[in-house]
């Protein structure tokens, strides 16, 4: 796998408006399924997946979501990053009952089932440096914050093949 053909400079929504997760959650399925990478039924499946299996990050420092659902919802690979306008509570992947305010939230949809726990381990060692969120959080454009989570994704995977 390579981050080229998951991770796409327009892939990167800006400023996301949203009050909970389930908006958030809801315009970025939305945007994937408007560019034809996911099924009609990938935006119910992401929520439902979302509610057995929270998705938010309890690492120190910047709070990120890694939602995702199987690949049976998914037309072609893809990597959708949102910077959100305004934090929204997620539950924690580790203890549901812990809730995080999220800000970044980076959904990913793949054809191939036997790769999604490889790239949910690069994207969780990836976020893991707060310097990269603090980063992001303080990009100024789309195109920095691209550049930032390729580089970074980029770098774990070649250190993990």
């Amino acid at each position: 796998m390579n981050i080229d053909d998951i991770l796409k400079p327009d892939c990167v929504i800006d400023n996301l408006e949203a009050k909970t997760k389930e908006e958030a959650l809801d315009v970025m399925t939305h945007f994937l399924l408007g560019k034809g990478y996911v099924k009609d039924s990938f935006p119910e499946a992401i929520l439902t997946r979302e509610r057995l299996y929270p998705s938010g990050l309890p690492m120190e420092g910047h709070k990120i979501a890694i939602p995702h659902t199987d690949s049976e919802h998914v037309n072609e690979s893809v990597l959708l990053f949102a910077r959100l306008a305004n934090p929204v509570e997620f539950s924690s992947m580790g203890d549901p009952n812990e809730k995080l305010q999220v800000q970044l939230i980076s959904m990913f949809a793949l054809k191939e089932k036997k790769q999604i726990g490889y790239l949910l381990d690069v994207l969780i060692t990836s976020y893991s440096d707060n310097d990269l969120l603090d980063a992001v959080l303080k990009a100024a454009s789309t195109a920095e914050i691209y550049r930032l989570l390729k580089n970074a994704v980029s770098s774990h995977m070649k250190s993990e093949a």
